[in-house]
């Protein structure tokens, strides 16, 4: 179960040691009894379930499309507003099929973190739903306050009047959501209906009296200040206010954008900024025209130390790019109001408006000085396009080189190998080859097609796929094409999340060459963070979501030259190694740490090192490592078969077996031993419950093809499996899911399963 303890503007540090222990008195032999203090998880709960949530093609009144989110399950006992729970009751209903169920009541607590699991209740069931009943208990009428958070969607009823109702798919975060109710003095019931779709499925809910409320609401807001500060960049102050670059001559001051807010949230202290030119040279005048990075060091009263940079141009004297009217041709973007012939009707205007933005954002944004940068840098030295060549990886480049030098580790680590030859045979690569070198039956790629051309027929969203087992391709197709244009096996797409797993893959090469230990400290290669004590993270942590971060490319992402110095900052505040918190932070913070220790951008790093090598032409990324990896299914399968051949490809070897073996997901309680969950470097378990688990003679926990398949979700709902145990590489590209996605994967990994010839890790 995915578990983020700091969303949007919600505190949870230290929240644990608000909790009175008799806040828990519960004692009931039938209902679970919880009483209203300052602040609590609600932790005791009887529920009932699983009922069906399948997803319908019409949708309901109240508009949602699934069976167990709309329909009453309870109307036995008076329906959902009037139930009451108890540890002896059990309820019957009949299924689509006709079949009778009785499903009966049993007792559940909350884990350490306040969450209640019922994935691990109910065996990693899908499409299900349950309902959890307690009662709370008030001291007099009030007014209460929740924090709740549902993995996926979920209803709330307070004596049995709805007070909070959600109707999405989405992982489970505490206080997402928040709402009051009134409470009367004595018991009052509270029913909650979770429904789940695919995978993790739970919820956790924090009751507050009114003076717990208001205490949090001052937290609150001290932590949204402090969330501001962490935002706030310093800028230079240049001539005018409309302008980013500057002419020759004395250098712009640097000044925090909110001043005010910094000194309120981090006290009263001063900035010292150095200034370095195109070649690392510090300088006090821009005597030339060119790019100039400046650098700011400060230190707090509390002894928090503060580093940022940036990039500015200072134009030619007789540059006057104000006065210019540029157009701007934009490919069409496929909008959905928007067709492609309207957007081709009218480019004129559209390069108009276009060109006009992007003079703007030239003259105004440091992504403009960034931009001029670059051409003036490649004007001057006829430097041949290249992928790893662009604004941005260049102006990455620049930062670091300027980071190393500051830090005087120029010299200290040994340059990162390119892959190696291996004097011993060729690892399988992906080919061409019969179903019976594959290890398929011989209509197996016609039953996947199948699948396949009804999967699209049915969502409408077109992708590619690639299935290959024993490195020979069963399938590799494209299925679709959109409204605005052809897709081909050579359309790279989105796969969101993915990327973390491919930042993993980089990482190993880092490992296996003895550059960095998956266990250090950061601190060891960053000197913002500490090497050891509750807030020293490590690069393990940063790979498996345990230092309590939060999002995606927040403070600027990998193209803030001093990330990992706003972390820092950010870390002193955060439960470190107690929580198990989903974010593509720590994702940046190893990116960070490899950049230091090796000398070079990161995407630079990724495409020369990783990319290339392998031939993945058809990839491309340089804006996150939590995400933003444009691929292909055939490129995506080639790093699957890389990580099903344990690090070689070919006649390269990548890292060894024993690398690989650190890779794969491991409890992490062994490591902190408050988080329960397993993860790896980039790297979860993908297992995916057989429909007809529990029954046909299958175990309980049965799963489509092998237990040990690892790989990473998508939030474009792309595919990575690798089966280790069936020799399978499973990848897709989309854009979107799509309609009715998760019955059409599981449709296809049961076609898959079924043209095994042999299942030698089956269940």
């Amino acid at each position: 179960m995915r578990k983020l303890f700091v969303v949007g503007s919600l505190v949870i540090v230290g929240m644990l040691a608000l909790i009175p222990p008799d806040c828990f008195a519960a004692s009931s032999t039938e209902v679970p009894v919880h009483v209203l203090s300052e602040r609590a998880f609600v932790r005791d709960w009887i529920v009932l379930g699983p009922f069906p949530n399948r997803e319908v093609e019409i949708a309901y009144a109240d508009g949602s499309s699934h069976q167990g989110y709309s329909k009453d399950f309870l109307t036995d006992l008076g329906g959902e507003s009037k139930a009451r729970l108890a540890e002896d009751i059990a309820v019957m209903f009949v299924d689509d099929e006709g079949v009778k169920h009785k499903v009966p009541t049993r007792r559940i607590s909350a884990g350490s973190d306040g969450s209640v699991d019922l994935d691990q209740m109910f065996g990693g069931m899908d499409h299900k739903m349950a309902y959890a009943y307690c009662v709370i208990h008030s001291e007099k009428d009030q007014e209460a306050a929740f924090l709740f958070g549902s993995d996926d969607g979920a209803k709330v009823w307070i004596n049995g009047v709805l007070v909070h109702s959600i109707y999405e798919g989405r992982g489970l975060t505490f206080g997402e959501d928040r709402f009051t109710a009134p409470l009367l003095e004595g018991d009052n019931t509270v029913l909650i209906k979770i429904t789940d779709r695919v995978r993790s499925w739970g919820f956790a809910i924090e009751a507050l009296n009114p003076f717990g409320y208001s205490r949090f609401q001052d937290e609150e807001r001290e932590w949204n200040d402090f969330r501001a500060f962490l935002d706030t960049r310093v800028r230079p102050v240049l001539g005018n206010e409309w302008d980013y670059t500057f002419g020759p001559g004395e250098l712009p001051n640097v000044v925090w954008e909110k001043p005010y807010l910094v000194k309120e949230v981090m006290g009263d202290f001063d900035l010292t900024v150095r200034w370095f030119d195109a070649g690392l040279n510090e300088v006090t005048a821009a005597e030339v025209p060119g790019r100039y990075g400046y650098v700011v060091d400060a230190m707090t009263p509390d002894g928090i130390h503060i580093r940022r940079a940036g990039t500015v141009f200072c134009r030619p004297d007789d540059w006057y790019g104000w006065s210019e009217r540029p157009r701007a041709r934009l490919d069409y973007i496929p909008l959905t109001t928007v067709g492609r012939a309207t957007w081709e009707e009218h480019q004129g205007a559209v390069a108009d408006f276009v060109g006009h933005q992007v003079l703007l954002s030239i003259l105004r944004q440091e992504e403009g000085a960034i931009l001029m940068s670059f051409l003036h840098e490649v004007e001057a030295g006829s430097v041949p396009a290249s992928k790893v060549d662009t604004p941005l990886i260049r102006d990455h480049d620049f930062h670091l080189a300027l980071k190393r030098k500051l830090l005087a580790v120029e010299e200290s680590y040994p340059e990162l190998a390119r892959p190696l030859t291996m004097l011993e045979g060729d690892a399988p690569v992906l080919r061409q080859g019969t179903a019976a070198e594959a290890g398929v039956a011989p209509d197996t790629a016609r039953r996947l097609r199948e699948v396949c051309e009804r999967w699209f027929e049915e969502s409408g969203e077109p992708f590619d796929l690639l299935i290959a087992r024993h490195g020979v391709i069963v399938i590799h197709e494209a299925f679709g094409d959109w409204p605005w244009g052809e897709m081909t096996l050579d359309t790279p797409k989105p796969v969101a999340s993915i990327t973390k797993l491919i930042t993993g893959v980089l990482f190993a090469l880092f490992v296996d060459q003895g550059l960095i230990e998956i266990d250090d400290p950061v601190g060891k290669f960053l000197p913002d963070f500490p090497l050891e004590g509750e807030h020293a993270p490590t690069l393990r942590g940063c790979f498996t979501h345990t230092m309590g971060l939060w999002g995606h490319q927040e403070w600027g992402g990998m193209h803030n030259p001093y990330l990992e110095n706003v972390t820092a900052t950010a870390m002193t505040r955060l439960p470190v190694g107690e929580v198990h918190s989903y974010t593509g932070m720590g994702y940046d913070l190893a990116g960070k740490v490899m950049e230091v220790v090796s000398g070079k951008s990161i995407f630079r790093l990724l495409h020369e090192n990783l990319f290339d090598p392998l031939g993945m032409e058809n990839t491309t990324q340089e804006e996150d490592l939590g995400f933003s990896c444009n691929t292909t299914a055939g490129d995506l399968a080639v790093i699957g078969q890389l990580l099903l051949n344990r690090g070689s490809y070919g006649n390269l070897q990548f890292f060894s077996q024993g690398t690989f073996d650190q890779l794969v997901p491991k409890p992490l309680d062994q490591y902190w031993p408050e988080i329960n969950e397993d993860w790896g470097i980039g790297l979860t378990w993908m297992r995916q419950p057989h429909p007809e688990a529990g029954s046909n003679g299958r175990a309980e926990d049965a799963t489509i093809l092998s237990r040990n398949i690892i790989g990473h979700g998508s939030a474009t709902s792309s595919v990575l499996r690798v089966d280790l145990d069936n020799g399978l590489v499973i990848a897709q590209t989309r854009r979107i899911g799509g309609k009715r996605y998760e019955e059409h994967l599981e449709r296809l990994l049961l076609a898959i399963e079924a043209g095994l010839i042999s299942l030698p890790g089956t269940n």
